[in-house]
């Protein structure tokens, strides 16, 4: 059990299902960029759903869309939320209102909910773009190193 909670926060062990899929390099890299774009989005518990949904409408790896949505996990779902909520109120020029809401009434925290979930869009959005960018190009290259690798394997065993 402690093995596979280890394994589940493991960055090795995503990248390794990533380099076992048997989808084309680049099919893989847009699907892993769009998980990861919507992994930063505040739509959590649909993330993987929304996730494997357009990959599947735009034909792009749907196992490699659900692993790029791992990049919020309950580890790191909290502080993405609140990096989102304060990039989001900086671009949008807006001073941040966290720390005012009055926790003690219910009422008060549903009334700020437009105050804070456009800034956690956003903010989720753009950081959400150059990590799925940053995604797309490292596991690209990554995938077409791995495919040289095999190939030059290849060549030598049948040599």
């Amino acid at each position: 059990m402690k093995n596979r909670i280890k394994r589940a926060f493991s960055i090795k062990f995503y990248i390794k299902k990533l380099l076992e899929l048997r989808d084309k390099p680049d099919e893989t890299a847009k699907g892993l960029a769009l998980g990861v774009f919507i992994g930063f989005l505040p739509v959590n518990g649909f993330q993987v759903l929304i996730a494997v949904t357009i990959a599947t409408l735009t034909r792009v790896s749907k196992v490699a869309a659900a692993i790029g949505t791992h990049v919020t996990n309950p580890w790191t779902t909290i502080p993405v939320l609140i990096i989102d909520y304060y990039v989001g109120c900086f671009l949008l020029g807006k001073k941040p209102c966290l720390l005012n809401i009055n926790f003690s009434s219910f009422q008060s925290i549903i009334s700020c909910g437009k105050e804070i979930i456009v800034p956690m869009f956003v903010g989720g959005a753009f950081l959400g773009a150059i990590f799925s960018v940053l995604s797309y190009f490292g596991i690209k290259k990554l995938l077409k190193k791995e495919a040289n690798i095999i190939k030059n394997y290849v060549k030598k065993v049948r040599k």
